[in-house]
């Protein structure tokens, strides 16, 4: 590979995502909403890029205004009235449009200029430029610019239910941990009423209010809309660690359990604990013939309430690890001090590479950004956040809840034994 492409700091640059892209993940999440990108035409191919990894249908859904150099001089009007035209005569259920950071220094009223041009539906309209900040930041922002517009303040009504809220099929694998956890919750009895930013109808939006509890999944996605519904709405909410690993599932349900008592919290607790029993049977026999699941130096980078959950299952649960860091938002509680014996900040490249160089019998749980100066003779690499170029995932397989540990400890136990393996083979050879 020509060294030009190693540069792990170009990798990130080119492969990670922004604000914009974020907004446009979370519209992409609601059910038959349409996205307008106020930008140039090469911030919209990067957005799309990103969503039509698990949204391949976005394409049709999410148009851009192509805006150049002239409409940064004189005002962008007349190419945004055009990119609306198709929703004036056949309205979405929901527009938005998203202005990036060329746009939002023209300073137009985009609101203003789709109810003039005559779109009838509702429409959101936010500016999400780079400057905003990361991927979290520009899902947080929209989130809360939707729920200003279409949720429905109710206090004194009846409530029942949870619903789950910041979770996204624009984070890896996030449909099928969208899937697990409501199999977990529904196990114990309780009624999912909505999964606030996954394929969700915008029409539904203002039926939030109603439920008894608001789960938050991921907090630096969801915890902005979660305090904006509580606040508007009286909703309380909990936002624990994300469910990675059988006892993390079982705090998570635990959490939930405690906040509002389950009807069949019994049957759930005895699912986990069945399969604390078989699991540890399987893993056993294993461990007679090949020992420990041992990692010297484990990298985990991913988003930030995903890199915690997963580095403390790794550290309490699925391994032996010697030095564990944690590259996302630094944490300074007690808690992380004993999760993570090094913390990186997530954009810290310089550094995360440094351990990549260095890491001997490790384990990689990341992304391509990462795995493309990841030695395979030297460390084990488990794909855990976009982007993803060099493993395929089609199953049903989460890496939340219960099927989501035995899917992530059957990658740490067979890739470790199939490396073992080969290592074996080589020194026969040798």
């Amino acid at each position: 590979m020509d060294e030009e492409v190693l540069s792990f700091d170009d990798m990130s640059v080119w492969m990670e995502s922004c604000a914009l892209t974020g907004a446009a993940a979370f519209f992409a999440g609601l059910r038959g909403c349409a996205v307008i990108v106020n930008g140039p035409l090469w911030c919209y191919l990067f957005t799309q890029r990103h969503i039509e990894q698990s949204q391949s249908d976005i394409s049709h859904r999410m148009k851009c205004t192509q805006l150049d150099n002239d409409a940064i001089v004189f005002g962008a009007e007349e190419y945004l009235r055009e990119a609306l035209q198709p929703h004036i005569d056949h309205p979405p259920a929901l527009l938005a449009v998203i202005s990036g950071s060329s746009a939002s220094l023209i300073g137009d009223d985009v609101g203003a200029i789709a109810r003039a041009a005559g779109v009838t539906c509702p429409v959101v309209a936010i500016d999400s430029g780079g400057l905003v900040g990361s991927f979290a930041d520009g899902w947080a922002r929209a989130s809360c610019a939707m729920l200003d517009v279409l949720l429905r303040e109710t206090r004194g009504e009846v409530r029942r239910g949870v619903n789950l809220i910041g979770m996204t099929s624009s984070y890896y694998n996030g449909e099928n941990d969208v899937r697990e956890l409501i199999r977990l919750l529904t196990g114990a009895g309780y009624e999912v009423r909505h999964v606030f930013g996954c394929d969700m109808p915008p029409e539904s939006i203002g039926d939030l209010s109603q439920a008894e509890l608001n789960i938050v999944v991921h907090d630096e996605l969801g915890l902005a809309a979660a305090k904006h519904i509580e606040q508007h709405c009286g909703t309380p909410y909990i936002a624990p660690l994300p469910p990675y690993g059988r006892a993390g599932t079982k705090r998570w349900l635990a959490a939930i359990f405690s906040a509002l008592p389950p009807v069949r919290g019994e049957d759930a607790m005895e699912e986990i604990a069945a399969a604390e029993r078989r699991d540890f049977l399987r893993i056993n026999d294993l461990k007679n013939t090949w020992g420990e699941l041992l990692f010297d130096t484990a990298l985990i980078r991913a988003p930030r309430s995903s890199a915690w959950g997963l580095a403390e299952a790794l550290r309490t649960e699925w391994a032996d690890v010697r030095h564990l860091v944690v590259a996302a938002q630094l944490r300074e509680d007690a808690a992380a001090a004993q999760i993570a014996d090094e913390q990186l900040e997530e954009t810290d490249t310089a550094r995360a590479q440094g351990v990549l160089a260095a890491m001997e019998r490790g384990l990689l749980m990341g992304s391509s950004s990462e795995s493309v100066l990841a030695d395979p003779g030297r460390m084990l690499y488990v794909p855990v956040s976009y982007p993803v170029v060099d493993r395929l995932h089609i199953s049903d397989q989460p890496f939340m809840g219960l099927r989501g540990a035995r899917h992530i400890e059957d990658m740490l136990w067979n890739g470790s034994v199939l490396r073992r393996e080969l290592s074996v083979r080589a020194g026969i050879h040798g």
